[in-house]
């Protein structure tokens, strides 16, 4: 089955990132090491100087104005090649979706892109940005080192377009896919968990467990959020009344008021008086 984008969207949503290290590095010419399997991911702007980097049997030679993004878990070498060596911003992080697995484990990104000159600038102002809070003691540096990651995260995705590719290498996930295709299909149906599992044939407590796992919340939950989510844009773009909207996505106009509240902090009706103003 194709990816489902907001299902993706959703799940990238969920990337919890925790950085161990970030820093600006004239390199030694004693730089190398060779057949590394590392357990972080590795962000790198090549400032100035040359290189060598394998990942995966494959070989680059960054230089200045490259940005590199290099996965976990692969096989990887690196080597001074002459005595100007690499000047670099650098950062290794981790980026886990729920309890299960890297982002890149589902996500493929080519490893080294070129960056024109406000490119460079702008990247080089997230590493600044970040180094000083890495470097800093106060207690929301912490906070602003993980946001300032999941930017470069979310910038590199940006910035490498349709070369991006989503990686179908794991049942779960296919099978989730497909889940939250079926109920974005079923909005105004009465969906049940027993129902949702055997459409890819798990027991009901174990689905509900995996779906947790990668979601953070339970099917019926996960379906109730698309629901509102739906229900907001009906708000936003129709003067459809609140009881044809309320009907649209399965609830009563009692029960939708009431968890329409409770996810956006709004009644409906003040929802949409708020789009108007």
């Amino acid at each position: 089955m194709p990816a489902n984008p907001r299902f993706w969207r959703d799940l990238l949503g969920r990337v919890q990132v925790q950085v161990s290290q970030a820093a600006y590095t004239k390199v030694p010419l004693n730089w190398r090491d060779m057949n590394l399997v590392p357990s972080f991911n590795r962000f790198y702007l090549i400032e100035e100087g040359e290189g060598f980097i394998r990942f995966d049997n494959r070989e680059y030679y960054p230089v200045e104005g490259n940005l590199l993004l290099i996965p976990a878990g692969g096989n990887q070498s690196y080597s001074v090649i002459s005595e100007q060596t690499y000047g670099k911003y650098w950062c290794h992080f981790q980026a886990e979706i729920g309890t299960l697995h890297s982002m890149f484990h589902w996500l493929e990104a080519p490893v080294c892109l070129k960056l024109g000159q406000e490119q460079r600038q702008h990247w080089r102002s997230l590493f600044q940005r970040l180094i000083t809070q890495w470097n800093s003691p106060d207690l929301a540096a912490g906070l602003r080192v993980g946001a300032i990651v999941a930017e470069m995260l979310a910038a590199y995705i940006e910035l490498s377009g349709s070369e991006v590719k989503i990686l179908q290498n794991d049942s779960n996930i296919d099978k989730l896919n497909r889940i939250v295709t079926y109920m974005e299909e079923r909005l105004a149906n009465k969906v049940t968990v027993e129902e949702l599992a055997a459409l890819v044939h798990y027991h009901p407590n174990y689905f509900i467990e995996v779906f947790k796992q990668l979601t953070g919340q339970s099917p019926i939950q996960y379906l109730n959020a698309k629901r509102i989510e739906h229900a907001r844009q009906r708000l936003q773009l129709t003067r459809e009344p609140i009881s044809v909207i309320a009907e649209e996505v399965g609830m009563t106009p009692y029960y939708f008021s009431r968890l329409f509240k409770e996810q956006t902090g709004y009644s409906p009706t003040a929802y949409r008086q708020f789009f108007e103003l």
